[in-house]
């Protein structure tokens, strides 16, 4: 065999092997399999309550009677309870905004620096 029969060959199966075998990258995902991805994502960070803020509603964590009904039926026995927006009326910013400054400034006592903004506001679901 000649260099350029040998030369020719190759070329000509390097493409055959190459879309046979392939060439070892992963094909994209669909976009509705990466949509439905992030939505888990989200849900699962959601879901996740482990952290000492609680990003969703702007108040430490064990003390967030939106995410835990353990403390809400606290609150709730206590009579500190926002009927009309299903939270205790000591964390009500809806009915009290000054309430948000005091929540706030447990943040900035522990982190040294502001708060991120409620995730509930940010989504537009600040009030029920």
């Amino acid at each position: 065999m000649t260099t350029a029969f040998r030369a020719r060959a190759v070329a000509l199966l390097a493409p055959a092997v190459v879309a046979l075998v392939g060439c070892g990258q992963q094909a994209p995902k669909s976009e509705p399999a990466a949509v439905a991805e992030k939505k888990g994502e989200k849900a699962k960070k959601e879901d996740d309550h482990s952290d000492w803020w609680c990003a969703e509603q702007g108040i430490p964590e064990e003390e967030c009677s939106m995410c835990s009904s353990k403390v809400a039926k606290a609150f709730k026995d206590k009579g500190d309870w926002c009927q009309e927006h299903d939270r205790a009326k000591s964390q009500c910013f809806v009915c009290d905004p000054s309430l948000k400054e005091k929540f706030a400034a447990k943040y900035r006592a522990k982190y040294g620096q502001e708060p991120p903004e409620p995730e509930a506001e940010k989504d537009g679901k600040g009030g029920s």
